[in-house]
């Protein structure tokens, strides 16, 4: 069984330490700023596709039926705003100005350093947020299965991605992305046909679950699906790294068609789990799927699965707070200090993952703190220059999430505060 395993492992590392034999500083740093329309697409895809969307996803499913796809509206709205309109515009303006780090924008549109400072700061927060998520829920996952201990799978995790990293950095991570959304494609389709009777197609398509999601759950998934693609780094260092305006607008658009197929999949397998109990935890869906119905002839493929749906997202936000942690240097230096900040990244993530594995309701907090800037970079984005509106609504976003975790908790009604936290804070405006 680990045959597969391996074989994936080598190729990932093989891949790097090739890719890093004709790397430039500017590959390591930001892909050349020549990927391709494709690479772009399987890059977004694989960021937005780890361990706990298969997990969220087919719970969704089992609660909600096809309302799940009523909650996936935001998503294709951000996908299509963010590729069409603001896309091109990062790519035009990173051209003038030499952009690595999200905060590169504000402060070449604001002119302020502090802007700069401010959002990297809150960049680095929510991505290494989301490096400890992917790890101990990918982790925890694998671990349910006796493939692994959680702390070998951790272990085995963290330091694949790190070696692929430090040898080829941006260019690795865009590159092995390729690889790891074919297998993530590949092999859940094949998982889901060989636990399914394609005969029972429409009856599953029919069924319907006891739960109707609730219109405030449905207006703060748009809002975040909408929203908090303008607050993830890795998006903004794909359109850096992309070779020219339309490859980026192709590559960022198309890239929500394989999110659809991989949410229509898991709602199959949502709702086949439901017709068999309908008393299981939303959490465990997915769990009860591969250790009940798969065949146990498929834990190979479904081990290479969890593990390229971890990295996938992992590996993106490490270099992003890597390379966000790097103040401004020569591209020789910032290359060594980038590889160094890797490893304190990677070293930290894995020890908070190895006491912090609680994965219930951090989606949500997660996906909420993906916001608070996002109001913010849609502004500068929009050429506006006036620094204080800027961090004002940053920090407004920040402190609607703060406000909102405390009247509501966990809810998907965080992204409402968040908001309008956010908008509040253009109020504020700097001389």
């Amino acid at each position: 069984m680990l045959i597969y395993l391996v074989t994936y492992i080598l190729l990932l590392v093989g891949l790097s330490v090739y890719l890093s034999k004709t790397s430039s500083p500017e590959d390591f740093l930001i892909g050349g700023r020549n990927r391709s329309g494709w690479t772009i697409l399987f890059s977004k895809f694989a960021g937005a596709i780890g361990v706990s969307t298969l997990i969220s996803y087919t719970g969704y499913a089992y609660q909600f039926g096809l309302g799940m796809f009523g909650m996936l509206i935001g998503a294709v709205v951000g996908y299509m705003l963010f590729a069409l309109w603001a896309a091109p515009r990062i790519k035009r303006l990173s051209l003038q100005g030499q952009f690595y780090t999200q905060g590169d924008l504000p402060r070449y549109v604001t002119g302020s350093q502090r802007a700069s400072h401010l959002t990297n700061g809150i960049t680095i927060v929510i991505q290494f947020f989301w490096i400890v998520l992917s790890l101990a829920g990918g982790a925890k996952i694998i671990s349910y299965f006796g493939l692994f201990s959680y702390e070998i799978a951790l272990l085995i995790t963290t330091s694949v991605v790190m070696i692929y990293v430090l040898f080829s950095g941006f260019k690795a991570v865009v590159i092995t992305d390729v690889v790891q959304a074919i297998i993530i494609l590949f092999f859940l389709s094949m998982l889901v046909y060989a636990m399914l009777d394609i005969q029972e197609l429409d009856s599953l398509v029919s069924t319907s679950t006891d739960n109707k999601v609730t219109l405030g759950s449905i207006v703060g998934l748009v809002l975040y699906g909408g929203l908090s693609v303008f607050g993830l780094a890795d998006r903004y260092q794909l359109c850096y790294a992309a070779k020219d305006e339309k490859s980026l607008k192709r590559g960022m658009g198309l890239a929500i068609v394989p999110v659809l197929l991989i949410a229509f999949l898991l709602l199959l397998l949502g709702l086949h789990v439901y017709t068999l109990d309908t008393t299981l935890d939303p959490d465990m869906v997915f769990v009860y799927a591969t250790q009940n119905i798969m065949d146990v002839s498929w834990l190979p493929l479904l081990l290479v699965l969890f593990f390229a749906g971890l990295m996938s997202t992992a590996d993106s936000s490490i270099f992003a707070v890597a390379s966000h942690l790097i103040r401004q240097t020569s591209p020789e230096q910032k290359v060594k200090h980038v590889r160094y900040a890797t490893i304190l990244t990677v070293v930290l993530a894995f020890l908070v993952a190895l006491f912090w594995r609680s994965i219930v309701d951090i989606t949500i907090v997660g996906a909420a703190l993906r916001m608070t800037i996002a109001v913010a970079m849609i502004y500068a984005i929009l050429g506006y220059k006036n620094s204080g509106r800027f961090m004002g609504s940053a920090v407004g976003g920040v402190l609607g999430l703060l406000i909102g975790l405390l009247a509501f908790g966990a809810q998907p009604t965080l992204a409402i505060l968040v908001l309008i936290g956010s908008l509040m804070g253009l109020l504020y405006r700097s001389k």
